[in-house]
C-alpha cells in the first residue's frame, strides 16, 4: 500500500485503502460518492483524537471510513460485496451489549470484559463487529478513556 500523503486523510488514499480491503473498481468505481461521504463521516468522528500521531490517526480515520463504507454503501448490478459484507458481519442485526459468558450442557467460557467494552454506546457496538471499527476502536482508546463514541 503506498499513499500518496500518509500524514493527513485524502480522498485518494482512502481509495487506495480501501481497495487494499478488497474493494475493487469492479464492486465501486472510484468516482463513487461513498467514498467522500465514508471519508467525510470517519474524519468527523474521529476529530476527537487527532492527539495520537499523525500516521495512526490517518490509520483511525481510513479504518473507521471503510467500516462506513460497508455498512452504508449500496452494490453496483451484478455485484454482491457490500450486501455479503453486511450479511457476514451482521450489521443489520442489533447487538445491545458485549457477550460476558456463554454455557451449554458440556462446556462454558467465560472472559473479562474490559472496562473499555462495558459502556460503549450503540455505535460503537456496532463498529466491533468489523475488523476496520475494532481497529478504529483501538486507536481511539490510545488517546483515552472518554473518546467520544467509544467511551
Amino acid at each position: 500500500m503506498s499513499f500518496v500523503n500518509p500524514t493527513i486523510p485524502n480522498l485518494a488514499d482512502f481509495i487506495t485503502f480501501c481497495q487494499n480491503q478488497g474493494v475493487t473498481v469492479t464492486i465501486l468505481p472510484t468516482s463513487s460518492d461513498y467514498y467522500q461521504w465514508s471519508l467525510t463521516y470517519a474524519e468527523d468522528i474521529a476529530l476527537y483524537i487527532t492527539e495520537i500521531p499523525s500516521i495512526l490517526y490517518v490509520l483511525a480515520v481510513y479504518n473507521l471510513g471503510m467500516h462506513r463504507l460497508v455498512s452504508i454503501t449500496p452494490d453496483q448490478a451484478g455485484q454482491t460485496f457490500f450486501t455479503d459484507q453486511r450479511a457476514s458481519y451482521k450489521l443489520l442485526s442489533l447487538t445491545p451489549g458485549v457477550i460476558e459468558s456463554s454455557a451449554d450442557q458440556s462446556t462454558s467460557n467465560s472472559f473479562a470484559v474490559p472496562d473499555g467494552l462495558k459502556n460503549l454506546t450503540l455505535s460503537a457496538l456496532d463498529m466491533i463487529k468489523t475488523p476496520w471499527g475494532r481497529y478504529y476502536i483501538g486507536y481511539a482508546q490510545q488517546y483515552g478513556p472518554n473518546v467520544v463514541g467509544v467511551s
